[in-house]
């Protein structure tokens, strides 16, 4: 009677947790990312400039809570003068990488001038936390792709 229970008791119990195992195949490896493709410009005003794209840091970074991201329009023709902001915009992040997209006049700009585009990212108490570390020239055109790095600051 004893070996009875023993059994019927070992059936019972091997039942619900033989029910919540499962069995699956392995995940196929995550497709390779695709290149950023141009914004769709039926919402942007005649004759704007849209340039969009990835900030992205060298991996995958989770930010603090708060965080902000600064992308800065620059005139950087004279090399030892200080660059002049035409263009900023910040927005809350909370992981590189992320998306972005700038709108503006093209008429601001100067076509004898040089033009880069700068990116900040900032912690929630204002520290700087990445940086672009390289010239990232505006490209031309209308509708332009710019994937934007940045290294972290130490």
């Amino acid at each position: 009677m004893k070996r009875f229970l023993a059994v019927l008791l070992a059936a019972l119990l091997a039942a619900p947790a033989l029910a919540q195992i499962r069995i699956t195949r392995p995940a196929p490896p995550p497709a390779p990312a695709t290149p950023a493709t141009a914004p769709d410009l039926s919402d942007v005003p005649a004759g704007w400039r849209v340039v969009s794209g990835r900030i992205q840091a060298p991996r995958e970074v989770r930010l603090p809570a708060g965080s902000t991201v600064t992308i800065s329009l620059e005139d950087v023709t004279l090399a030892d003068a200080p660059s002049t902001t035409l263009l900023r915009v910040s927005f809350p992040v909370s992981r590189l990488s992320t998306p972005y997209q700038i709108q503006f006049n093209p008429v601001r700009l100067n076509p004898r001038r040089t033009y880069a585009v700068r990116t900040q990212v900032r912690g929630p108490d204002g520290r700087l936390l990445y940086t672009s570390d390289t010239r990232q020239e505006l490209p031309g055109g209308r509708n332009a792709v710019l994937n934007l790095r940045v290294v972290p600051v130490r």
